[in-house]
Order: structure tokens, then sequence, then C-alpha cells
């Protein structure tokens, strides 16, 4: 003969409250997934993530870039990575570089960064650049752009079309259409 045998009244009642703090404590709404720009197009491997830290050390092991995004993803198809609000250190001595950008895209292969949306570099702490679109080549050290210009220096600013740039070297030249003012 079958016996059914019923759980306690203490099961019963503890079963029930944590069936109610889980109820009770479940999101009322979809938790907010990154806020990421697919230009419309998703494929099968892309990849996404939010506060995203990316480091690059030299040979001895120091570290020598550092890249910080608000969201990022990646287009294995392209070989490309996509960034927001990004931020672009190089730390080796003599050769410091400050980079931020609203946008940013990083070529796999190459390794070549391009920056777009108010950018804004620092290459010494009293040397400052602003434009729309650069590219940096952090094998090379060089930044570059096509787009317009403004080098400030302390007191002193340039404005132009284009820029050249070395972190290795120091040395920043803006290419075309040449303004500014200089305070000795």
């Amino acid at each position: 003969m079958l016996r059914l045998r019923l759980p306690s009244l203490g099961f019963t009642v503890l079963v029930l409250i944590l069936a109610g703090l889980v109820w009770w404590s479940w999101p009322q709404r979809p938790l907010a997934l990154p806020q990421i720009d697919w230009h419309g197009q998703i494929h099968k491997g892309d990849q996404a993530a939010e506060d995203v830290v990316m480091r690059q050390y030299d040979a001895a092991g120091k570290l020598d870039l550092l890249a910080t995004a608000h969201t990022a993803y990646h287009e294995p198809h392209r070989d490309q990575t996509i960034l927001s609000e990004v931020v672009v250190k190089r730390f080796r001595p003599g050769q410091e570089l400050n980079l931020r950008a609203d946008q940013g895209k990083v070529e796999g292969s190459t390794h070549l960064i391009t920056l777009w949306g108010n950018v804004i570099g620092t290459l010494k702490p009293d040397t400052r650049f602003l434009t729309a679109k650069v590219h940096y080549d952090p094998q090379t050290g060089i930044i570059s752009t096509q787009d317009a210009v403004r080098l400030e220096h302390g007191q002193d600013w340039m404005t132009g079309n284009g820029l050249w740039a070395s972190v290795k070297t120091e040395e920043v030249n803006i290419l075309q259409n040449v303004r500014g003012v200089y305070a000795p």
C-alpha cells in the first residue's frame, strides 16, 4: 500500500518564504545591456563588453600602453574593435601621451588606433591638441590627421589643417593653413 507523506509545516513555510524573496528581488525590468551601436550588423562571433581595460607591455614587462573604454565590440570578420568613450595612455619615459575621444577603432592586424569625436591629445604636460579625428600607430609613435586642428602650448596656440606628430621625437607639425599666437 502506498503512503503519501506530506512535508512538515515548517518546511512548507520556509519554501514559501524563499519563493517570496526570489520574486521580490527579481528585476522588475530587463537588465541594461551595453549601449553599443552595431551599425545594423550583427554577425556570429561578434563580442561586446563594458568597462574595458586593455594593456600592452614592453619586452621588459613594464606597462607601455593602457587603453580604457566604456564599451567595446569586436568584429572578427573585419578584425577590428570599436570603442566608445576611449582613453589611450602611453607610459614610456620621455614619450608620454594621453589621447581621449568619444569613439575609437583598433585594427587587429596592424594595431592602428583611430579616434574620432572631440579628440584631445596631450603630448607633454603643457602641450595639447584638439581635433575631430586622429590616427595613432603605437609601434611607430606617430599621430596624424588631415582634419582641422588646434595646438596649444602654454599661452601659445596654433590652428591649421592636418597634424603629424611623433611621440618618440616630440616633434609636432601642423601641415597647412597655419595661424597662431605666440606670447613671449
